[in-house]
């Protein structure tokens, strides 16, 4: 266990020399900026908007300046409307923002799992490590730790994110957000897993594409790719979060279980493949 903890703290230092992993956090974050900007400029847009008009149909008052605006009342009525669409906005920007970062995950972690080991052996650098007393069983588990450690920042960065966007935007949460991170951080390792076996028969750039696209989402029952192919789009709460609705204890539960029976498999697998493989 110590050597797959050395693997593991090595690879990730080796991950955080990278430019393009780097450059993709930084991305992240400037979503979280961009998007809180958005919002609060739009709120600001929206709450103008309904003063103007409450003035304006106000007997004996015309429609303010936008200096004034903000100093004017508003009707209960109002209050009603700009409420539901302050509402709705909030919900469409969590949507959006979360939309984002999950995508940008799952770019990181195809380009952790598959670069991970496959880079090193067409470099031939992986045969320099293993002259020393490490298993290459050990060496892949301490890749994978090393990836996972990274995506679990990262999924902490994207949630960390959207509290201070909320918090910045001043709205509540979806209630799908209270499970929203962990099937966002179950879908990345997924990918990541799946990417990772294919990078050990595959150059990394296509093993990534073809694990980004191995899910089962385009097609029906009726196919038998539809009961072979990985499952993504329920890991995908998007449409929970614009809806505000909470999604249900039981069944993250069992996409979790399924997550980690996936990951367990494509780990196994991969450590069948990279013992048998020549190392060039």
């Amino acid at each position: 266990m110590k050597i797959i903890l050395l693997v593991a703290v090595d690879s990730i230092r080796a991950l955080l020399h990278q430019r393009l992993l780097l450059g993709l956090m930084l991305i992240a974050l400037a979503l979280i900026a961009a998007f809180s900007a958005a919002l609060i400029g739009q709120r600001k847009a929206a709450t103008h908007a309904f003063v103007v008009q409450n003035a304006a149909s106000a007997p004996g008052h015309g429609a303010p300046d936008r200096s004034t605006a903000n100093e004017q009342g508003l009707s209960p009525e109002n209050q009603k409307k700009l409420a539901v669409a302050m509402d709705q906005m909030s919900s469409f920007f969590q949507g959006a923002f979360y939309l984002v970062g999950s995508f940008g995950g799952s770019l990181v972690a195809l380009f952790i799992f598959s670069t991970a080991v496959a880079t090193e052996i067409r470099q031939g650098t992986i045969r320099i490590t293993l002259t020393k007393p490490v298993s290459r069983s050990q060496y892949l588990l301490g890749k994978y730790l090393g990836g996972i450690a990274v995506m679990v920042a990262y999924a902490l960065i994207s949630s960390t994110g959207m509290i201070l966007f909320s918090r910045f935007g001043h709205f509540d949460l979806s209630p799908a957000m209270q499970f929203a991170p962990w099937l966002m951080f179950c879908r990345q390792l997924m990918l990541g897993s799946l990417a990772m076996v294919l990078s050990l028969y595959l150059h990394p750039f296509l093993a990534s594409i073809l694990a980004f696209f191995a899910g089962n989402g385009v097609y029906g029952h009726s196919n038998p790719l539809y009961y072979i192919l990985p499952s993504y789009s329920p890991f995908n709460s998007t449409a929970q979060v614009m809806e505000g609705t909470l999604i249900n204890g039981r069944e993250v539960l069992l996409l979790s279980l399924y997550a980690i029976d996936f990951i367990v498999l494509m780990l196994l697998l991969a450590l069948w493949r990279f013992r048998t493989k020549e190392l060039v």
